[in-house]
């Protein structure tokens, strides 16, 4: 039987997926790539050359095209959708900030191709309900995994629970929400005159840095300096699946206020219901402060159970679990 992971990046948890079922790797335009055509141009003829397979695992949303064009061709064939993006929750309604990436014309190709959909492996039980509401497929849930360097590292953290200093780590995407954690720490600093905001990742504003207390930081390779200094991590996402680096957080000890849009909240909301924020500013920066307010003692409680509550998510049970769930699932079609 040839499995075949049509993927867009990979995220490392989806290639560690796929290396347990022993797929082949195919990126969704196949050899076309790198060339400057226009997007639907590259996924039609990447669906054309997609090589044979028994099962396609796609990763999230982008190659549902490749492989929908694939599938006419060997109606035979298995589609196992990976959803670990958000192409799914914004189907019927797209804010704003997102539309640039999902304009109406990409969410009714989305509708279209996603009826070759045979069964889906979703990395949150939120990512599940969004496929499960317009699909009646067999589904399962199997979370990401820290990558297994960071899991023994990370561990070892102490976090810095007296200061006022929070950090978030994503790429610079309308989806993740930090122009919002940007907005809700405007609020937190004129309550808390020692508090310090560091954004790691890749594409964020420069002018942010101009925001008192607020240090942008790009890509850093190393997280565990700066989750010693702080004693808050902040997911602000409008809509994120189920963010690793909430995972990471909890694993160096650091309670995660996320929104209630963020898939980690089923990890999460084990803090408490009051790090589970709606999203939006105002409501971030009360959640901030109320940690904030909160005795050492306390803190250092929930900082202990943030470790503990990060233990699951390890490569060899995570993969071990996909690797099940995924036949599994094969089986039931």
């Amino acid at each position: 039987m040839k499995i075949c992971f049509v993927y867009l990046l990979p995220h490392p948890s989806h290639k560690g997926f796929a290396e347990a079922i022993n797929a082949d790797f195919c990126h969704y335009h196949t050899f076309l790539k790198d060339k400057r055509l226009p997007r639907a141009i590259k996924s039609f003829i990447g669906g054309l050359t997609l090589p044979k397979a028994d099962i396609y695992l796609c990763e999230g949303g982008a190659p549902l095209l490749p492989v929908w064009i694939k599938k006419k061709f060997n109606r035979k064939s298995v589609n196992i959708e990976l959803v670990g993006d958000e192409t799914f929750m914004v189907l019927d309604y797209t804010p704003k900030e997102l539309k640039k990436n999902y304009p109406w014309h990409v969410n009714l190709m989305h509708k279209i191709v996603m009826k070759e959909i045979d069964g889906a492996i979703a990395v949150s039980k939120m990512a599940e309900e969004s496929i499960r509401k317009y699909l009646d497929i067999p589904t399962s849930v199997v979370y990401p995994y820290i990558e297994p360097d960071l899991y023994t590292k990370l561990v070892k953290v102490e976090p810095n629970l007296e200061s006022f200093s929070i950090v978030s780590v994503g790429y610079a995407k309308p989806s993740k929400g930090m122009d919002l954690l940007v907005e809700a720490f405007k609020i937190v600093k004129k309550e808390f005159k020692d508090a310090e905001l560091y954004l790691i990742g890749k594409g964020h504003p420069k002018d942010w840095g101009e925001v008192k207390g607020v240090h942008v930081l790009g890509f850093v390779p190393d997280l565990g300096p700066y989750f010693e200094k702080c004693s808050l991590f902040v997911q602000p996402s409008r809509f994120d699946t189920f963010p690793v680096s909430t995972l990471e957080a909890l694993r160096a000890g650091l309670p995660a206020i996320v929104t209630e849009n963020t898939g980690t909240k089923e990890v999460v909301e084990n803090l408490g219901k009051e790090f589970v924020r709606k999203v939006d500013a105002e409501d971030i920066a009360e959640g901030i402060m109320k940690y904030f307010d909160l005795p050492t003692a306390k803190k250092e409680e929930l900082s202990k159970k943030s470790k503990s509550l990060s233990e699951p998510f390890n490569k060899q049970e995570m993969c071990k679990r996909f690797k099940e769930e995924f036949f599994r699932l094969v089986d039931s079609i």
